[in-house]
């Protein structure tokens, strides 16, 4: 059996061979190629974990620096308010000024620090003081303010209570670092 190859059978071959042509090219624009991007993608993401990972191990000693880090800051912010050891400190350095502690007094409520996040706070307190020389209490405030852990020191007032004597207020705030739980978030 011969094919006769008349006008209408060509265009009939040719609008077969078009539309299976139509079909191929619309099933790789909108099924291959997607999956070819998304295979891409995923390659390439593989690739830079595994670049991460080669300059960045999970070594123990990694976590040694850091800890170590964390623990040479800490006396300059440390977690939580921890204020009984710096009182201890003011109290020895008073002693060593030869000046009295007379009271010390919490100001206010922990508040966040403005512009840091609410991880970071401050509290303020208020000391009184007595001492024989205005000088022992200014020479008190120079060393607290050398102290590793944070202080601002923001207002001292004293007065000649007589010829002997000076009252003063120290009012000075400290900083300290409070971890969120993952209980509030």
């Amino acid at each position: 059996m011969k094919l006769k190859w008349n006008p209408m059978s060509v265009l009939l071959a040719f609008v077969m061979v078009v539309g299976l042509l139509g079909i191929f090219i619309y099933g790789q624009v909108y099924f291959l190629n997607p999956i070819k991007e998304r295979s891409e993608r995923a390659a390439q993401q593989v690739e830079e974990q595994k670049s991460l990972k080669a300059d960045y191990p999970p070594d123990e000693t990694l976590l040694e620096d850091s800890r170590q880090k964390y623990e040479e800051t800490w006396g300059f912010l440390p977690e939580g308010e921890k204020v009984n050891q710096e009182l201890v400190v003011l109290d020895r350095m008073a002693a060593e000024e030869n000046v009295l502690v007379q009271q010390i007094a919490r100001v206010g409520e922990p508040q966040p620090i403005e512009g840091l996040d609410e991880s970071y706070r401050k509290t303020t307190y208020e000391v009184e003081l007595t001492s024989n020389a205005a000088g022992n209490m200014q020479r008190l405030v120079e060393r607290l303010e050398g102290l590793e852990r944070i202080w601002n020191i923001y207002s001292l007032g004293f007065e000649k209570l007589d010829e002997e004597s000076f009252s003063g207020t120290l009012t000075f705030e400290l900083f300290y670092y409070v971890p969120v739980s993952d209980d509030s978030q």
